[in-house]
């Protein structure tokens, strides 16, 4: 029922399915285990296999500025130079609206990309119209961002999330653009602070180095929440820059270091990857991030439209049109939702996966990205080109827990005790 994972100095007992697990009397976790072992069992069933839309990722225009040389998107979608117009913005606005409000909830669309401020007046207005009715996010470049823009944003509460892949400009405007390092930190200077925003870092060969640097840098201009994302080879061009997963991992925990160290001088900054994690040990089913978990989040809790509204489980999958579920300007959100072509993301499990089946870890990794593994062995069902970094920041997130630090990760307020082993 329990298994046994030895992490050198400390071992602990764990049961894979509900990812429960304790440190102690073997005797009392066993007991104690044996009384709720199917209840947990049952919340995380319950907790993989929701298929309760919540999210939609539209891309509202295929152009993009930059030309970022890992990016997830093929060439032939950027080529297109589609943009969505308001009217057909409007049309996806008022479609998730009445979709998410029988569910009895008030989704949310995040405006992705290519560059989705290259059509920027169509979704202020989007956002200006529809605020009451949906939640809004931004994921942005940055370039097109203006003082009176962080203003709109700032006052509609606007989720925006900005990209910044390195505190030494050479190397960020190298993955980034010319130009961009200094348009990110006047964007940051206007934002001061304010607490929707997170920057993400996409981790790559080219500066794993440097992502403690990253995080102290953050800090310094008053952002709280750091996403540190691994490149994903979804592109022929973006395998190249993957970066050795074991060095990641070493750098990776760097960065985690620095984040609790600064933490701990009172203002707070998190890296969200890492904190997801912790979450997958300490309290499974409230997990936010869904890569990480299995089935992930695609087309489970959310799907992206590109901008002509081809539909894809997500972004990762947009151009691969053997996972295309329809068009959301010719179908509705459910039957896309429910086609079979994201069907078969959505079956796509750790059980089914040789080399996860047996891992003690599998559900608090997950296993991502399937479809990084599809783009690059022509399959979903593989390890994960990350798998030895999952399993080092796993291991580094238990010793963070022991040592209690977890409170410089998590807020203690969110979290509820359920449980008391005496």
């Amino acid at each position: 029922m329990l298994e046994d994972i030895a992490f050198g100095d400390f071992n602990i007992k764990i049961d894979p399915e509900s990812s429960f697990w304790a440190t102690g009397d073997n005797k009392k976790i066993e007991a104690f285990y044996s009384g709720v072992r199917e209840e947990l069992i049952k919340e995380m069933k319950d907790f993989r296999y929701n298929r309760e839309l919540i999210l939609l990722y539209v891309n509202p225009t295929d152009r993009c500025n930059a030309s970022c040389p890992y990016c997830y998107l093929p060439s032939k979608i950027k080529t297109r130079q589609k943009n969505m117009s308001y009217e057909e913005l409007a049309e996806i606005a008022e479609k998730a609206i009445v979709y998410f409000e029988k569910k009895g909830i008030k989704g949310s669309i995040v405006f992705h990309g290519s560059e989705p401020l290259l059509n920027k007046e169509n979704i202020f207005k989007i956002i200006e119209d529809y605020n009451d009715n949906i939640n809004f996010g931004i994921q942005t470049n940055g370039f097109f961002l203006t003082e009176e823009d962080v203003g709109f944003i700032k006052d509609r509460a606007v989720n925006t999330g900005m990209s910044l892949d390195s505190p030494d400009r050479k190397i960020n405007d190298y993955l980034r653009g010319e130009g961009h390092h200094s348009k990110i930190l006047e964007a940051l200077d206007w934002f001061d602070g304010y607490p929707a925003l997170n920057v993400v870092t996409t981790i790559t060969g080219y500066n794993m180095t440097q992502l403690s640097d990253m995080i102290e840098f953050l800090h310094s201009h008053k952002v709280s929440l750091s996403l540190m994302n691994p490149v994903r080879g979804t592109q022929r061009a973006s395998m190249a820059f993957r970066p050795d997963p074991l060095k990641m991992a070493g750098e990776f925990i760097k960065a985690v270091d620095k984040s609790i160290e600064l933490t701990k001088t009172g203002r707070r900054i998190v890296i969200g990857d890492f904190a997801n994690i912790i979450l997958g040990i300490v309290a499974p089913a409230a997990r936010v991030l869904m890569c990480d978990i299995s089935p992930c989040g695609a087309g489970r809790r959310f799907f992206a439209v590109s901008a002509e509204g081809s539909s894809y489980p997500c972004g990762e999958f947009i151009g691969m049109e053997k996972f295309s579920g329809g068009n959301i300007f010719s179908d509705s959100i459910g039957k896309i939702s429910s086609s079979e072509n994201f069907r078969k993301v959505m079956e796509r499990t750790v059980e089914g996966i040789d080399e996860c089946k047996t891992c003690n870890l599998r559900n608090i990794c997950g296993s991502p990205c399937p479809a990084e593994l599809y783009s690059s062995e022509g399959s979903m069902y593989g390890k994960s080109y990350y798998c030895d970094f999952y399993k080092k920041v796993v291991e580094y997130a238990f010793r963070v827990i022991i040592k209690d630090d977890i409170w410089y990760v998590l807020r203690k307020s969110a979290l509820r005790e359920k449980y008391r082993i005496s």
